[in-house]
């Protein structure tokens, strides 16, 4: 086993620890998200760009306390203000992210594509929200790399679905730690509310940034929802934009009906600085491409909650992401998380 395999494999269950201050008492949750450009998750099944991804969390019960979240939240009196002052939900995830050039059967290094690269972090999320806001703070602790594993999970996932292996990965970026911080803002801007129906449609504005050697850049979007008995959080969220988890205030208002069902949209527009995914590793040495400032992203997609079960499935779309190639790219997102009965 490798060494930082072995120190994410030691910093997962540390952090689910927590604090002898404040115990759990209602609304865990537990969520897995996967990403794919395949067919079978509803993607167009192009096997190249972002072509998979997954996310495996934990979203302690409201105003939990686990024993990092000081490292996280005390670095400026702002954050231990915010802290102090609204409703808290913290998260630790377990989270793989894999990148591949278009020609997957190709050996040698494909100058005009990106490189083959695989992300492997464990991150730890702070979310602090009042009814029309929240705030999300995310840091992310891993590796690109070898040390990744994102050449033995495609292959070996390539073989359990007996489709072709991925043959280029030699060409993959080098190891080198990672460490990245994010922030997200949302705001729900319009909503309107049924007394039978519970919340029918919202409107949610947002922006973000991200700062650390594998993303610099910042972004604004907006999540449009229209359906019956919307959940009383902030939209759904997707392990690719660095959302954080999607977050079910315990205390949302009952209403006669057990399920909820929407329809969503979303756009966003990026700036980015640095995408050690096209730039290359952060001290060279490393093939890259000529990366695009701009780039801009949809989705549109559903969600269906039964009780404490939820699931959304989405369909996301990027503009092209650098020089060499302009091609559009999509894949498929699906979130299921189960929620901890409330006390």
């Amino acid at each position: 086993m490798k060494a930082w395999i072995k120190f994410l494999g030691l910093l997962l269950p540390l952090s689910l620890a927590p604090s002898a201050q404040l115990q759990a008492n209602q609304g865990e949750a537990f969520t897995v998200s996967i990403e794919n450009d395949t067919r079978r998750l509803g993607g167009p099944n192009s096997d190249n760009g972002y072509t998979n991804g997954f996310r495996f969390s934990y979203l302690y019960a409201e105003d939990t306390v686990p024993s990092w979240v000081p490292f996280l939240t005390n670095w400026t009196p702002e954050l231990q203000e915010e802290f102090k002052n609204s409703t808290t939900n913290f998260g630790i995830s377990l989270n793989q992210k894999i990148y591949t050039p278009e020609d997957i059967k190709e050996t040698k290094l494909i100058t005009d594509d990106r490189p083959y690269a695989g992300w492997l972090y464990v991150g730890l999320t702070a979310n602090y929200k009042t009814e029309i806001r929240s705030h999300t703070l995310e840091l992310d602790l891993g590796v690109v790399g070898p040390d990744s594993l994102g050449e033995e999970f495609q292959n070996n996932f390539h073989d359990l679905i007996d489709v072709d292996r991925a043959y280029g990965w030699k060409n993959q970026l080098n190891t080198e730690p990672t460490v990245q911080l994010s922030y997200f803002q949302k705001t729900r801007f319009v909503d309107y509310l049924d007394k039978d129906a519970g919340r029918m449609f919202d409107i949610i504005p947002y922006m973000g940034a991200s700062l650390g050697n594998v993303l610099i850049a910042g972004h604004v979007g907006v999540i449009g929802r229209l359906g019956i008995n919307l959940p009383n959080d902030f939209g759904p969220t997707r392990p690719s934009a660095s959302d954080g988890d999607m977050i079910k205030d315990p205390r949302e208002s009952k209403t006669q009906l057990p399920w909820r069902v929407y329809g969503f949209a979303a756009a966003r527009g990026n700036v980015v600085g640095r995408d050690i995914f096209l730039d290359g590793n952060t001290l060279g040495g490393s093939h890259s491409v000529t990366r695009k400032t701009l780039t801009a992203t949809t989705e549109v997609g559903y969600g269906v909650q039964y009780y404490n079960l939820s699931f959304i499935w989405r369909f996301v779309t990027t503009s092209p992401e650098f020089e060499e190639r302009e091609n559009f790219h999509s894949f498929a997102s699906l979130t299921l998380s189960y929620y901890q009965d409330l006390d």
